[in-house]
């Protein structure tokens, strides 16, 4: 799918799940804001595109889920809590991050 049509079911959805041939497209046309490794679950990233904030993660299954944010502060808040569940994951809470949810899901 070319970026413009990611980029419109993107928009559509709170969490829209993408192929990697998709993110692979979508990183070679994005500005990489922030880039944190999970350890648990891949990368993290805050993408800019065309005025557009991005948040692209991974699922421990290895789904690549892209979502809009508002801003490039919302968009770190969630980083920031993303990395804090995985940082307790690590230290063996047994929570899970619902992935879906809206906002920070954290």
């Amino acid at each position: 799918m070319d970026t413009g049509e990611l980029m419109r079911e993107i928009s559509q959805k709170v969490v829209a799940i993408i192929d990697r041939g998709d993110l692979a497209a979508l990183l070679e046309r994005a500005e990489v804001v922030r880039e944190e490794d999970t350890i648990l679950a891949g990368r993290i990233r805050i993408l800019s595109l065309d005025e557009q904030v991005l948040v692209q993660e991974e699922t421990p299954d290895r789904d690549v889920l892209v979502r809009e944010l508002v801003s490039i502060d919302e968009a770190n808040r969630l980083v920031d809590s993303r990395l804090a569940d995985y940082e307790r994951m690590w230290d063996g809470c047994g929570c899970k991050i619902d992935y879906f949810a809206h906002g920070n899901g954290g």
